[in-house]
């Protein structure tokens, strides 16, 4: 019997003890449950509310499919998971894979357990929640901070007469306070938070978190009351509750979204004051001023290269500013890059695309290098593959031999003895992994004779002209766009070469992610001969995914 058994505590604030703890206690059930083949799978301070967020969990269920358990052992079904839909499906995978599922508290799983515990545990969730914002809201209420700390201020460590923490207490940290009111005093003079940043950059200042200084720490957004400029705990004035978190079902990432104003929690507290009211006042006004300039003029469809844009300087994003024209944001934000130059987006994308078409179509000792590429890493693939599986073999041969020794020493022992018996069992749970890994090895083996087909440059062409086309249309766009970026790793864009001139533009790929490119027209292909409908069927595993392709650089 082979078991794997599962582990996981959700806080910082937890003991990692409590990871070792669980192993124990579920080691001795599997011990008196005949299990003496276990492998372990953990998660160190993850939250069970969201399933792709936990490594663990995740390699427990891939080899729950590779490698096969008879059961899966964890100290209770809330350790498992406490969503509802994660424990519905974590439960459907283990039983598909003829498994059993079993806890300490609760015994073996069934459906019942599935239903009633998961709803208990996302209830528990929900009141924990619950009761911990009602704590907060006491805290807040009382002049404590709500979590987190504002640069211009420090953590105040104390004990009460009892040995008690105290835990919210916050001070001014006169050093970064000078740093708030010049923020403010500069700004009410007229000075761009792009350029305050860039004099602090300048001047070697950390920023709040000890690198360098953004435009938006200081700018902020005034909806979520975020930033240096919109913080109004620098007037005194602690407010909790502008924005709640909550998990997005497809990433288990947390997102923030804001609240309504009436929900927001105010109090006044005045010892924190670093700015007076008349520079608060004329920081705000100008801030309500400039807001409108571009506020209803931004740039809110997506261009087909954003993102992938780079400084060739400095290696940071280059973003879209004046409407139409890439820069260095890092320049622009933070003013520690000299970089000067800009490309228009227009002409970017143009070029871009001109020289993919020129280097998919036109280019036969390009395809030819991702043809050798292609064939050294199938080469390398087999070889590997095929060593492993020589290895395999050999200890599958050693685990038959010892199989037969033990049952020739029991069938001539009137009583043999129980350690006997205990490594036959062992021997066998190892016979069966063996085979099953060797049976995985020798079906994932590519075929003895692959080539590149002929007509690869063909399919380029198509394809390329395929996607210039969908790129015109507006329904397709999305998809081409889709096409079209995984093809470049990044643009890295300099000055000119000249002083005065366009931009050196260089694009930045894998070789991997063009092969990819046609594999579509090639499937297509393939399936169309298989079924006799004309055509010439060859390898559908032309590409082998992503492994031993370089980035390579193409001047455009």
């Amino acid at each position: 019997m082979r078991a794997a058994i599962y582990a996981r505590y959700s806080s910082d604030l937890q003991s990692a003890n409590s990871i070792e703890d669980q192993i124990r206690l579920c080691r001795e059930v599997l011990e008196r449950e005949g299990a003496p083949a276990v492998e372990i799978y953990t998660d160190y301070a993850l939250s069970g509310g969201a399933l792709k967020t936990r490594p663990g969990m995740q390699a427990l269920l891939a080899d729950l499919r590779a490698k096969g358990f008879d059961m899966v052992v964890a100290e209770a079904l809330d350790r498992v998971s406490r969503d509802q839909e994660d424990v519905a499906a974590i439960f459907k995978r283990i039983t598909h894979a003829k498994a059993r599922l079993l806890t300490l508290a609760e015994g073996e799983i069934s459906e019942l357990h599935i239903g009633l515990k998961g709803t208990m545990n996302a209830l528990f969730l929900k009141d924990l929640a619950q009761k911990t914002r009602r704590g907060l809201r006491g805290r807040v209420e009382a002049g404590f901070s709500g979590g987190g700390n504002s640069y211009g201020y420090r953590v105040v460590r104390r004990f009460l007469a009892d040995g008690t923490a105290v835990t919210g207490e916050r001070e001014i940290e006169p050093t970064e306070a000078e740093i708030v009111r010049r923020i403010f005093d500069e700004y009410a003079a007229g000075h761009p938070p792009r350029k305050i940043v860039a004099a602090l950059n300048a001047e070697g200042i950390p920023g709040p978190r000890g690198g360098a200084w953004n435009a938006s720490t200081v700018n902020g957004s005034r909806q979520r009351r975020n930033g240096i400029l919109n913080n109004e705990l620098y007037l005194g004035r602690l407010i909790w509750n502008r924005q709640h978190f909550v998990k997005d079902p497809e990433t288990g990432k947390r997102i923030s979204r804001p609240n309504p104003k009436a929900e927001w929690i105010t109090t006044e507290v005045p010892e924190l004051r670093i700015i007076d009211d008349e520079t608060w006042a004329r920081v705000q006004e100008l801030k309500r001023r400039y807001a409108g300039w571009a506020g209803n003029t931004r740039q809110t469809k997506k261009r087909l290269l954003s993102g992938l844009a780079v400084c060739a300087c400095c290696g940071g994003s280059m973003t879209i500013a004046r409407r139409d024209r890439y820069y260095c944001a890092t320049r622009r934000e933070k003013g520690t890059c000299e970089a000067r130059h800009g490309i228009a987006v227009v002409d970017l994308e143009t070029r871009v695309l001109g020289g993919l078409q020129r280097l998919l179509v036109g280019n036969e000792a390009l395809l030819e290098a991702f043809a050798e590429a292609f064939r050294q890493e199938l080469a390398r693939l087999r070889g590997s593959r095929q060593s492993d599986a020589t290895k395999l073999r050999r200890g599958l041969a050693e685990t038959e031999r010892g199989i037969a020794r033990c049952l020739d020493y029991i069938l001539s022992s009137d009583t043999p003895p129980a350690s006997v018996r205990r490594k036959l069992q062992d021997l066998e749970a190892d016979k069966t992994r063996l085979e099953a890994e060797l049976a995985r090895i020798e079906a994932d083996l590519p075929a003895p004779a692959i080539e590149i087909h002929p007509n690869v440059p063909e399919l380029y062409r198509r394809q390329v002209s395929k996607l210039t086309a969908l790129l015109d249309d507006e329904d397709t766009r999305p998809e081409a766009m889709e096409s079209i970026r995984s093809l470049i790793d990044r643009i890295e864009v300099g000055p000119p070469e000249t002083g005065r001139g366009p931009c050196s533009v260089t694009l930045v790929g894998a070789l991997a992610s063009v092969l990819a490119f046609v594999s579509e027209g090639i499937e297509t292909r393939n399936r169309r001969a298989l079924a006799g409908q004309g055509g010439s069927a060859f390898g559908t595993c032309l590409l082998v995914a992503g492994a031993g392709f370089e980035p390579a650089t193409f001047r455009l």
